[in-house]
């Protein structure tokens, strides 16, 4: 299996390239190690191949505020709260969850309607999702089992359906040892922590306050 690095100035124009014909790829991070794939149903079906579920939307990695405000439902008294949070948590690994743009299709949302969103904090990720409106992201691992630290601890049945991997220099800090933190602001004025991963939580009391729940 072809491995890539981040660094080499030919990487994004062949992971464009691999993504655009629908093939998964396995790489590093500013999280755990993760799956990247395009936002098209033929995306959505290889990693629920890969993962072993069905029916559970998953991340969609954006590469700016824009990106993502074109993806959600908000109105003209939410936005500045939004773009307030998206200040404070973004790049960096925090998923939020928003209400999503209602004329998205099914395969990008939740039952309840919403999209879990992120902007990770990677430069050569981020010169890739540039390129895209969006890309699938997800943890290195099935349905039910412990994400990987490392490419040693992926499962060979997962590292058999990708087409590639994309690594960080091996000089650079490994930023996998949590996930990262997920929020829920589609309810409106508060925020819920849905789990607590890399990011302090702390943090948003300048928005919300006492309305952060735990």
């Amino acid at each position: 299996m072809r491995t890539l690095r981040w660094s080499d100035y030919a990487t994004t124009d062949l992971l464009e390239k691999e993504l655009q014909k629908g093939a998964v790829v396995l790489g590093d991070g500013d999280t755990v190690l993760g799956l990247l794939a395009d936002v098209s149903l033929k995306g959505v079906a290889k990693l629920d191949h890969i993962k072993k579920r069905f029916k559970k939307p998953y991340l969609v990695l954006v590469h700016d505020h824009k990106k993502a405000l074109n993806l959600i439902d908000y109105d003209e008294k939410q936005f500045f709260q939004i773009e307030k949070l998206m200040n404070i948590c973004w790049p960096g690994p925090v998923t939020i969850i928003f209400k999503a743009k209602r004329t998205l299709p099914a395969f990008m949302k939740a039952e309840d309607g919403t999209i879990a969103l992120r902007v990770p904090d990677h430069v050569p990720l981020l010169q890739l999702l540039e390129r895209f409106d969006g890309l699938f992201s997800t943890s290195a691992n099935s349905s039910g089992q412990d994400c990987p630290r490392t490419i040693e601890q992926v499962d060979e049945d997962i590292l058999h359906d990708v087409s590639c991997i994309v690594r960080n220099d091996v000089h650079e800090d490994a930023h996998g040892a949590l996930p990262s933190t997920i929020i829920d602001c589609s309810m409106g004025n508060s925020v819920r922590v849905v789990r607590q991963g890399v990011f302090e939580i702390g943090q948003l009391s300048d928005i919300f306050g006492n309305k952060c729940i735990e």
